[in-house]
Protein backbone atom coordinates (compact mmCIF):
# COMPACT_ATOMS: atom_id res chain seq x y z
CA UNK A 1 0.00 0.00 0.00
CA UNK A 2 1.59 3.28 -0.86
CA UNK A 3 1.88 6.55 1.74
CA UNK A 4 -0.81 8.13 0.14
CA UNK A 5 -3.25 5.53 -0.01
CA UNK A 6 -2.18 4.85 4.05
CA UNK A 7 -2.64 8.69 5.01
CA UNK A 8 -5.66 9.01 2.59
CA UNK A 9 -7.05 6.06 4.67
CA UNK A 10 -5.84 7.45 8.16
CA UNK A 11 -7.50 10.48 6.79
CA UNK A 12 -10.72 9.25 6.35
CA UNK A 13 -10.82 7.34 9.62
CA UNK A 14 -10.24 10.26 11.29
CA UNK A 15 -12.89 11.83 9.89
CA UNK A 16 -15.36 9.19 10.61
CA UNK A 17 -14.22 9.03 14.51
CA UNK A 18 -14.85 12.66 14.35
CA UNK A 19 -18.24 12.66 12.46
CA UNK A 20 -19.55 9.68 14.60
CA UNK A 21 -18.50 11.45 17.70
CA UNK A 22 -21.23 13.26 19.85
CA UNK A 23 -19.37 14.89 22.32
CA UNK A 24 -19.60 18.59 23.05
CA UNK A 25 -15.95 20.51 22.76
CA UNK A 26 -15.44 22.63 25.67
CA UNK A 27 -16.54 25.85 24.74
CA UNK A 28 -19.87 24.20 24.18
CA UNK A 29 -20.13 21.64 26.59
CA UNK A 30 -19.92 24.78 28.73
CA UNK A 31 -22.31 26.90 27.59
CA UNK A 32 -24.81 23.90 27.62
CA UNK A 33 -23.78 23.24 31.59
CA UNK A 34 -24.54 27.17 31.87
CA UNK A 35 -27.58 27.31 30.30
CA UNK A 36 -28.97 24.01 32.27
CA UNK A 37 -27.85 25.41 35.77
CA UNK A 38 -29.27 29.10 35.14
CA UNK A 39 -32.57 27.16 33.93
CA UNK A 40 -32.37 24.98 37.68
CA UNK A 41 -31.40 28.11 39.94
CA UNK A 42 -34.05 30.17 37.96
CA UNK A 43 -36.97 27.30 38.52
CA UNK A 44 -35.48 26.59 42.02
CA UNK A 45 -35.62 30.37 42.87
CA UNK A 46 -39.31 30.78 41.58
CA UNK A 47 -39.86 27.84 43.45
CA UNK A 48 -38.99 28.81 46.38
CA UNK A 49 -40.12 32.42 46.18
CA UNK A 50 -43.37 31.46 45.73
CA UNK A 51 -43.01 29.25 49.13
CA UNK A 52 -42.24 32.16 50.85
CA UNK A 53 -44.93 34.51 49.28
CA UNK A 54 -47.59 33.61 51.40
CA UNK A 55 -48.35 31.99 54.74
CA UNK A 56 -47.39 28.13 54.84
CA UNK A 57 -50.32 25.54 54.20
CA UNK A 58 -49.64 21.51 53.82
CA UNK A 59 -50.78 21.66 50.63
CA UNK A 60 -48.56 24.66 49.54
CA UNK A 61 -45.39 22.95 51.40
CA UNK A 62 -46.61 19.57 49.17
CA UNK A 63 -46.92 21.40 46.10
CA UNK A 64 -43.44 23.34 46.91
CA UNK A 65 -41.64 19.81 47.70
CA UNK A 66 -43.14 18.30 44.59
CA UNK A 67 -41.85 20.93 42.49
CA UNK A 68 -38.36 21.15 43.60
CA UNK A 69 -37.87 16.97 43.33
CA UNK A 70 -39.27 17.60 39.79
CA UNK A 71 -36.64 20.81 39.11
CA UNK A 72 -34.12 18.47 40.72
CA UNK A 73 -34.59 15.28 38.70
CA UNK A 74 -34.64 17.59 35.60
CA UNK A 75 -31.56 19.32 36.40
CA UNK A 76 -29.87 15.69 37.09
CA UNK A 77 -31.49 14.14 33.85
CA UNK A 78 -30.01 17.13 31.67
CA UNK A 79 -26.57 16.92 32.81
CA UNK A 80 -26.92 13.02 32.60
CA UNK A 81 -27.78 13.53 28.72
CA UNK A 82 -24.98 15.92 28.11
CA UNK A 83 -21.47 14.42 26.14
CA UNK A 84 -18.61 16.21 27.77
CA UNK A 85 -15.10 16.72 26.00
CA UNK A 86 -12.44 14.24 27.27
CA UNK A 87 -10.96 17.32 28.62
CA UNK A 88 -14.24 17.36 30.74
CA UNK A 89 -15.27 13.58 31.26
CA UNK A 90 -13.79 13.19 34.94
CA UNK A 91 -15.84 16.54 35.99
CA UNK A 92 -18.71 15.58 34.26
CA UNK A 93 -18.47 11.87 36.34
CA UNK A 94 -18.18 13.48 39.58
CA UNK A 95 -20.82 16.04 38.99
CA UNK A 96 -23.60 13.23 38.15
CA UNK A 97 -22.41 11.09 40.73
CA UNK A 98 -23.06 14.52 43.32
CA UNK A 99 -26.59 15.54 41.69
CA UNK A 100 -27.47 11.68 42.41
CA UNK A 101 -26.36 12.28 45.64
CA UNK A 102 -28.51 15.41 46.07
CA UNK A 103 -31.55 14.55 44.24
CA UNK A 104 -31.46 11.05 46.34
CA UNK A 105 -31.09 12.98 49.89
CA UNK A 106 -33.93 15.56 48.88
CA UNK A 107 -35.97 13.13 47.50
CA UNK A 108 -36.31 10.79 51.09
CA UNK A 109 -36.43 14.58 52.64
CA UNK A 110 -39.21 15.86 50.89
CA UNK A 111 -41.44 12.65 50.85
CA UNK A 112 -42.05 13.13 54.70
CA UNK A 113 -43.16 16.72 53.65
CA UNK A 114 -45.21 14.92 50.54
CA UNK A 115 -46.75 12.09 53.17
CA UNK A 116 -47.81 14.51 55.95
CA UNK A 117 -51.17 14.96 57.39
CA UNK A 118 -50.89 17.85 58.42
CA UNK A 119 -48.59 21.09 58.91
CA UNK A 120 -47.32 20.30 62.40
CA UNK A 121 -45.98 16.67 60.43
CA UNK A 122 -44.11 18.62 58.33
CA UNK A 123 -42.38 20.61 60.99
CA UNK A 124 -39.11 22.36 60.86
CA UNK A 125 -37.30 19.15 57.95
CA UNK A 126 -34.08 20.76 57.76
CA UNK A 127 -33.44 20.16 61.64
CA UNK A 128 -34.04 16.87 60.66
CA UNK A 129 -31.15 14.08 60.38
CA UNK A 130 -32.61 13.94 56.66
CA UNK A 131 -32.78 17.55 56.11
CA UNK A 132 -29.18 17.63 57.39
CA UNK A 133 -28.33 14.67 55.03
CA UNK A 134 -29.46 16.92 51.94
CA UNK A 135 -27.87 20.51 53.25
CA UNK A 136 -24.57 18.00 53.38
CA UNK A 137 -25.46 16.95 49.55
CA UNK A 138 -26.32 20.28 48.42
CA UNK A 139 -23.15 21.76 49.88
CA UNK A 140 -21.19 18.75 47.70
CA UNK A 141 -23.07 20.06 44.43
CA UNK A 142 -21.91 24.01 45.52
CA UNK A 143 -18.43 22.45 45.84
CA UNK A 144 -18.21 20.27 42.80
CA UNK A 145 -19.90 23.40 40.99
CA UNK A 146 -17.62 25.83 41.71
CA UNK A 147 -14.61 22.76 41.37
CA UNK A 148 -16.15 22.92 37.40
CA UNK A 149 -16.43 26.50 37.14
CA UNK A 150 -12.51 27.01 37.92
CA UNK A 151 -11.48 23.95 36.48
CA UNK A 152 -13.40 25.24 33.23
CA UNK A 153 -12.18 28.99 33.55
CA UNK A 154 -8.49 27.79 34.26
CA UNK A 155 -8.56 27.90 30.39
CA UNK A 156 -8.33 31.68 30.35
CA UNK A 157 -4.40 31.37 30.94
CA UNK A 158 -4.49 29.93 27.45
CA UNK A 159 -4.57 33.63 25.86
CA UNK A 160 -1.83 34.05 25.19
CA UNK A 161 -1.57 30.96 22.66
CA UNK A 162 -4.89 32.00 20.60
CA UNK A 163 -3.93 32.76 17.27
CA UNK A 164 0.12 31.08 17.37
CA UNK A 165 -0.45 28.77 14.45
CA UNK A 166 1.77 25.96 15.65
CA UNK A 167 -0.11 25.79 18.35
CA UNK A 168 -3.17 23.30 18.17
CA UNK A 169 -6.28 24.90 18.05
CA UNK A 170 -7.80 22.63 20.86
CA UNK A 171 -5.09 24.26 22.81
CA UNK A 172 -6.11 28.25 22.07
CA UNK A 173 -9.31 27.76 23.56
CA UNK A 174 -10.53 30.30 25.80
CA UNK A 175 -13.95 29.95 28.13
CA UNK A 176 -15.26 31.42 30.75
CA UNK A 177 -18.21 30.69 32.41
CA UNK A 178 -20.41 32.00 35.32
CA UNK A 179 -22.50 28.81 36.89
CA UNK A 180 -24.03 30.69 39.57
CA UNK A 181 -23.03 27.80 41.86
CA UNK A 182 -24.46 29.93 45.05
CA UNK A 183 -27.50 32.36 45.47
CA UNK A 184 -25.08 35.52 45.84
CA UNK A 185 -23.50 34.61 42.43
CA UNK A 186 -27.43 34.43 40.44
Amino acid sequence: MSVGRTLALVAAGALLVGACSNSLSLPEYAAEVEAIVGTHNAEMDQNDEWLDSEPQTLERVQTYATLRMETRSTFLQAIEDLAPPREAKDLQTAAVETLRSLVAAEDVLFQRAISATDLAGVGDIWATPAGQAARAADAQAIAICQAAEAAINSTEERQALVGMPWVPTELQKVVNVAFGCTADQR
